[in-house]
C-alpha cells in the first residue's frame, strides 16, 4: 500500500494522534497497540512505512524493526521513544531502523520525517 503507514504504539491516545497528524498530511494510516497486531497488519496489509514505539507491553520496537526488515528490506522504519538512552538509539540502528526519534518531538517533525522517507522510498523502487 503506497501511502500507508503503520503506526505502532501502546499509548491508544499517542497512536491515534499520530494517525490524525498523518492522514491530515495525505497519509493512510493503520493503528495497532501492541505488537501481536503491528506484525499482523504488516503481514496482511503491507504498509510502505513504520513508525513504532520502543517500549511495549509485549516485545518491543526493536523486535518490529528486525521483522520488518526480513520481509520487507525496503520498507522504512522509524522507532520512538520517551526513555531515550544512547544505548538505544544503538539498538534502533542495529535493529534496522531507517530514524530514531525522541518523545515528546514536534508533530511537524513526525510529519517531515515520514514525508521524507517515503520520498526517498519512493525512489528506490
Amino acid at each position: 500500500m503506497a501511502n500507508t503507514v503503520l503506526i505502532v504504539d501502546d499509548e491508544a491516545d499517542l497512536a491515534d494522534t499520530y494517525a490524525r497528524l498523518l492522514k491530515a498530511a495525505g497519509f493512510e494510516c493503520l493503528v495497532a497497540y501492541g505488537i501481536h497486531d503491528a506484525l499482523s497488519l504488516f503481514d496482511s496489509k503491507h504498509p510502505a512505512l513504520v513508525v513504532s514505539d520502543v517500549t511495549l507491553p509485549v516485545g518491543d520496537g526493536f523486535e518490529i524493526a528486525r521483522y520488518v526488515r526480513e520481509k520487507s528490506p525496503s520498507t522504512p522504519v522509524i522507532l520512538m521513544t520517551a526513555y531515550h538512552s544512547l544505548n538505544a538509539e544503538t539498538q534502533a540502528q542495529r535493529a534496522g531502523a531507517d530514524r530514531y526519534l525522541r518523545k515528546p518531538f514536534p508533530n511537524a517533525q513526525l510529519v517531515s520525517t515520514v514525508k521524507s522517507l517515503m520520498a526517498s522510498q519512493s525512489g528506490r523502487t
